[in-house]
């Protein structure tokens, strides 16, 4: 672990418990250890000095911060919402990887009666970031509809297995995954551009925006 969340990060005294406790007890903390904290929101690197250590909670004392700003992409990518578990394995790897934007679409190849739980998909981000370092989560946006996906980004790119094989993918481009089964012939009619990856297998929808995000970042 890098460092560990909280949203009060910056705050000269922090009572931590439950969720975020259980993190530091589990390494077996002792009082007057210090430990870096992070809010996520601003740049810097905040150190604390564990005082008051109890059973069910400590209070941490700030003792430092330090500007810590990480290069972040622009890259923003689009994928059709999949099976929810497979969503949330896929997250953490988009995060790593430095995606800074992930559109979630209900496509017309999304199965049905699908809820997103938006709260513990940020709560996966923020334990990616607490491993990989990174100082602010990927954003997560939802669409309900391709329609109104395309009325809001016209100019996406899809990823589909009828569009033209390259390989110069660019960062300044938004590309859209499809679902399992890819696009339906109305979505496809929405979008002008239509691109597929140079390989001959099928990809399932995380392996291609991994994929992607790899060719782009890496």
């Amino acid at each position: 672990m890098q460092f560990l969340y909280h949203q009060q990060a910056a705050d000269e005294l922090i009572e931590l418990d439950g969720e975020s406790f259980n993190h530091l007890k589990a390494r077996r903390v002792k009082e007057n250890t210090k430990i870096n904290l992070r809010n996520l929101k601003d740049d810097f690197l905040y150190s604390y000095l564990i005082t008051k250590l109890e059973r069910k909670s400590c209070v941490l004392k700030l003792q430092d911060k330090k500007p810590h700003k990480l290069r972040q992409s622009e890259l923003n990518l689009a994928l059709a919402i999949i099976d929810i578990k497979i969503l949330e394995k896929t997250l953490p790897f988009l995060n790593e990887l430095g995606v800074k934007k992930l559109h979630l679409v209900f496509a017309d190849f999304s199965q049905g009666n699908l809820k997103i739980d938006v709260q513990r998909l940020e709560k996966i981000l923020i334990s990616s970031c607490e491993q990989c370092g990174r100082n602010t989560k990927m954003e997560l946006i939802l669409h309900q509809s391709t329609k109104e996906f395309h009325q809001k980004f016209p100019n996406a790119i899809l990823v589909d297995f009828q569009g033209e094989q390259k390989d110069d993918f660019s960062e300044e481009n938004l590309y859209f995954i499809g679902a399992e089964g890819g696009f339906s012939e109305n979505e496809r009619l929405l979008f002008k551009q239509k691109i597929s990856l140079k390989n001959s297998n099928i990809l399932k929808s995380q392996t291609a925006i991994i994929a992607i995000a790899s060719k782009i970042l890496l």
